[in-house]
Formats: C-alpha cells, sequence, structure tokens
C-alpha cells in the first residue's frame, strides 16, 4: 500500500488537535462571537475540523471511517435530538447538543484519522499531559495561596483554580491519573516512564486535594485494577502493599481525615450521602412520570422541581449519577446508547490490552482505566455533561480505537476502520 502523502493542513489540523486537548480547561472562560456565545475550547475544535476538512477536500479523500461505534453514537446523537424537542428549553437544549454531543463526536472522528504512526500518538498524548499538569498544578496554587493567607478551608468546597466545584476538578483529572498510571506500569521506554512519573506526581496530587470523596474512591478502585490487571505476582503484592502505606499516610492529613470521617451520619455537616439518596429518589420518581424520553436535555432543573421532597432545597443541575443524567436528559434511547457504548470502550479496550506490546499496552491500559473512572464517579456524579469532560471522553475514545487500530500487533486500520 501507498502511504498516503500529506498535505500541510492536514499536518496543520494535528496540531491543532494537539492544543485543543491540551486546552480543554479553557472553556471557562466564556464570550461571545458576533452574537454567539462560545469558548476558547470550541473555538479550537472547530479550527481543528475546518483545518481538517479544508486539508481531506482538497486531497478529494474525506472518507469518514468505521470505528465500529457507529451505532451506539448514531442513538445517542438521535436521542440527543429527540430530547431538544422534548425540552422545555429549545435554545438551551440545542447549544448542549452542539457542545456536548455534536462537537465532541466530530472531533473524535477527526483524532482518529489523524491517529497514524506511534509519532502521533505521542504528540496527543504530551498535549494532554501538558494540560492536564498545568492544570493540576494551578490548582494546587489555588491551596498554597489559601494557607499561605490562612483562611478556613471549606472541606465541601475545597481551594480550586478555574472550575466552579472541586469535584469538577477531579472528575477532570480521574482520566489524566489512569493514563498516565498505565505509563508508569507498563512503558518500556525509561524516558516515557520517568516523564509519566512527573505527570502522575501532579494530578494525583491535585486530584487528592480536590477532597472529592467520589474521586478518592475512584483512586482507589484505579489502584485494585491496576494490582488486578498485573501479569507479576510479586509486583502485584508490592503494589498491593504499597497502595496500603499510601493510604494509611493519606488518612493522617487532617483535611482528607475530616473530609472522610462519620459520612454515613446524616447529622455530620460535611456528609452529602443522605442527600444524593434523596436526589436519586426524587428523580426516579419523576422518571416515573417520564420514562421514555425523560426530562429533556437541559431541562432535569426545570421538571424536577415539583418532584423535590426536601423544602429547603432546590433541584440540582444533574440527579449525582451519570446513568440517572442520561436517562433524565435523553431518555430511554440515550441511557441504552451510552451504555453500550461504555460497555464496548470498555470491552474493547481491555480484552486489546491483554494481547497489547509496545507503546500499546501502557495507552490501552490507561484509556481502559479511564473509562473505569467514568463508570465508578459516575455512581455518584455526572462526569459527561460539561464542555470539558464530554470532549475529554471523546479524546479518550479516540486515543483507544485508534490504538488498537495502528499499534495493536497483528491488526491493521483496514481491519478495524471498514469504510
Amino acid at each position: 500500500m501507498i502511504a498516503r502523502v500529506e498535505t500541510p493542513l492536514i499536518r496543520y489540523s494535528r496540531w491543532a488537535l494537539v492544543l485543543t486537548v491540551a486546552s480543554i480547561p479553557l472553556y471557562v472562560f466564556r464570550f461571545k462571537a458576533v452574537v454567539v456565545p462560545t469558548t476558547p475550547l470550541e473555538v479550537l475544535i472547530l479550527l481543528t475540523v475546518a483545518l481538517y476538512a479544508v486539508g481531506r477536500w482538497r486531497e478529494h479523500s474525506w472518507r469518514p471511517v468505521g470505528t465500529g461505534l457507529e451505532i451506539p453514537t448514531a442513538l445517542l446523537l438521535l436521542a440527543g435530538l429527540i430530547s431538544i424537542v422534548v425540552s422545555p428549553d429549545h435554545i438551551g437544549a440545542i447549544g448542549f447538543y452542539r457542545a456536548y454531543f455534536v462537537e465532541p463526536v466530530v472531533l473524535f472522528y477527526v483524532a482518529v484519522e489523524l491517529l497514524r504512526k506511534p509519532a502521533d500518538f505521542r504528540m496527543l498524548i504530551t498535549g494532554f499531559a501538558i494540560g492536564t499538569s498545568v492544570f493540576a498544578i494551578l490548582n494546587l496554587g489555588a491551596w498554597v495561596i489559601a494557607l499561605a493567607n490562612h483562611k478556613d478551608i471549606d472541606l465541601g468546597n475545597a481551594p480550586e483554580a478555574l472550575y466552579t466545584s472541586p469535584n469538577s476538578v477531579a472528575i477532570f483529572l480521574e482520566p489524566a491519573v489512569a493514563l498516565a498510571a498505565g505509563f508508569v506500569l507498563y512503558t518500556d521506554n525509561r524516558r516515557d516512564r520517568v516523564a509519566a512519573l512527573i505527570w502522575l506526581g501532579c494530578v494525583l496530587a491535585s486530584l487528592i486535594a480536590t477532597l472529592s470523596r467520589a474521586g478518592l474512591l475512584t483512586l482507589a478502585i484505579l489502584g485494585l485494577v491496576a494490582v488486578i490487571t498485573l501479569p507479576q505476582a510479586r509486583l502485584k503484592l508490592a503494589l498491593l502493599g504499597g497502595g496500603l502505606v499510601a493510604g494509611i499516610v493519606l488518612l493522617q492529613i487532617p483535611f482528607v481525615t475530616r473530609r472522610l470521617y462519620r459520612q454515613f451520619d446524616p447529622s455530620y455537616p460535611y456528609n452529602t450521602f443522605e442527600g444524593r439518596l434523596q436526589i436519586w429518589s426524587d428523580t426516579l420518581h419523576m422518571l416515573r412520570d417520564h420514562p421514555i424520553f425523560g426530562a429533556g436535555l437541559r431541562a432535569y432543573a426545570i421538571v424536577m422541581r415539583p418532584y423535590v421532597t426536601t423544602q429547603t432545597r432546590l433541584p440540582e443541575l444533574y440527579p449525582h449519577n451519570i446513568f440517572l443524567a442520561m436517562w433524565a436528559e435523553l431518555g430511554l434511547l440515550g441511557l441504552v446508547a451510552f451504555v453500550t457504548l461504555l460497555g464496548l470502550l470498555l470491552w474493547r479496550g481491555w480484552s486489546s490490552y491483554a494481547k497489547a506490546q509496545g507503546l500499546a499496552k501502557p495507552l490501552l491500559w490507561g484509556t481502559s482505566a479511564a473509562f473505569v473512572t467514568v463508570a465508578v464517579h459516575g455512581m455518584f456524579d455526572t462526569p459527561y455533561f460539561n464542555n470539558d469532560i464530554s470532549v475529554e471522553f471523546w479524546f479518550l475514545a479516540a486515543l483507544e480505537i485508534a490504538a488498537i487500530a495502528v499499534l495493536l500487533k497483528g491488526s491493521t486500520r483496514k481491519e478495524v476502520f471498514r469504510r
């Protein structure tokens, strides 16, 4: 097969993709382009897609690839369209649909096409590592400033730099922790392991500093996954022992101890477990009345008002559970599509990791473990419905699918990407 000669626009689109992935947290800066509200992240996504589209148009060669995820992806997009009609806020629903579904999915297909050789994966992972590390350092800096100024630390709202809540920081950083851990555990390149250790140190420290209980639980599950998947018994024992020691040390930190203390005591001021149970119960009552289409996109807080049983509490933006959120926002079709999509990514990632070598090994472990973090933290929050984490979700999917096609020994792009 004759290798495709890339035009400058395709190379520029790859660099734009790297910049986009490195700049995901910039979605917090919002402005208006003429009359349309947008963000730097959205501008970079559109730039990447535009460069790629024009480049392929000039080559007369753009034919979208098949990734094996087309059916659940199409059903998810269809559910979103239906939910726009169902929603009482049509304009807001269109904005959410564009930002959380259309743009990330289009970027997914562009990324899959642009990842054609090992150097492309390294570029993209490096961009993600730099972006998440800078973001992590900024959040740690917020702690330094708070402590230096002797501010009282609100354990339920730990210091953070850019996002509106520390839990949002944890959700965004968990996949980065998984990907960095994959390279620490499985890379056969010493330089990559050193770089991954530095990356892991930054994002792990920042994740712990969020004091997110769901984040800490996800971190513990991630450690357990690492122990189970390691092939050597001695390494399993070493990692398990190291994890237990690290957990004991972590529990000696006063902020962490106070945050985790008496979590099942409803009278404890830092406990939200009872509140989440009530939110889930109220959401199920709403879904009993709207079982097929849910509340509609961007309509959960509106439709939930009559179902909130606690008089002092306003409806949440989402039901603090990714599966309930998908059902409430996108209806049963959206829930089934998302569960299928997540299940396929977990199954294909872990089954491919088992036979991977070289760069594919740490990459597939990291992306598969990242989707484990989505499933685990998703039991207590909604790690999808935001600009950053929806883009991150589809970026990780692109890394996994392209790695199976390009890096896995014995596979070819033609076999995996059936045009």
